[in-house]
């Protein structure tokens, strides 16, 4: 960031500004109070439809004091106005940096679409589901099917209790074997299965 001329300078600026530096918490909140609302009327006048959409003023706002909070020590201002003049082209060169980020081909704003909007021209919204899919669902059933056809009365209860979602030691203890033995069950079971779909 740029350093300016100690010429002129306003007196009641420097003072504040140098206590600021400093780490006067007073001054840094006179400062802020004086200059946010300054800093937010030109994000206002600088951000387009697409990015309010997306963002709130007091974004760009709080992100510029915070970067002249971490580069105070290193500004001279002449004035208060060429305090303003840099704030507000730092508000407007974080604007210009954000829309060139949120227009790029990765994250264009003009290919967002609001789920609940249905265009008439393109088919509704699908949205993902964490959920298995139907496919998913038929080979499970199919390897429960297969698994339950086979093996003892205790082996079809362990695979029907493990199916509806009970751990090993809640197996073991309704059908009276032990866990390493329900572990065992289980893994030669998987073992078999795969090598039958295979």
């Amino acid at each position: 960031m740029t350093a300016l001329s100690n010429r002129g300078i306003d007196d009641e600026l420097t003072r504040v500004l140098k206590d600021a530096q400093e780490g006067d918490q007073l001054a840094w909140e006179r400062l802020f109070r004086e200059y946010y609302p300054k800093v937010r009327r030109v994000v206002r006048r600088k951000l387009d439809r697409s990015m309010r959409s997306l963002y709130d003023s007091t974004d760009f706002a709080s992100d510029v004091m915070k970067s002249l909070a971490a580069n105070l020590s290193r500004l001279d201002f002449a004035s208060s106005e060429h305090l303003v003049a840099f704030l507000a082209q730092v508000a407007e060169q974080k604007v210009i940096d954000e829309h060139r980020r949120r227009h790029t081909l990765k994250r264009d704003v003009t290919r967002e679409r609001r789920l609940d909007a249905i265009v008439s021209e393109s088919a509704p919204v699908q949205i993902a589901s964490h959920g298995p899919t139907a496919s998913q669902i038929a080979q499970a059933n199919e390897a429960a099917a297969f698994l339950l056809d086979r093996g003892s009365a205790t082996e079809r209860t362990i695979v029907q209790l493990r199916q509806e979602g009970h751990d090993n030691s809640a197996i073991a203890g309704r059908t009276g074997w032990n866990v390493r033995k329900v572990q065992r069950f289980l893994q030669n079971l998987q073992q078999s299965f795969q090598g039958e779909r295979r």
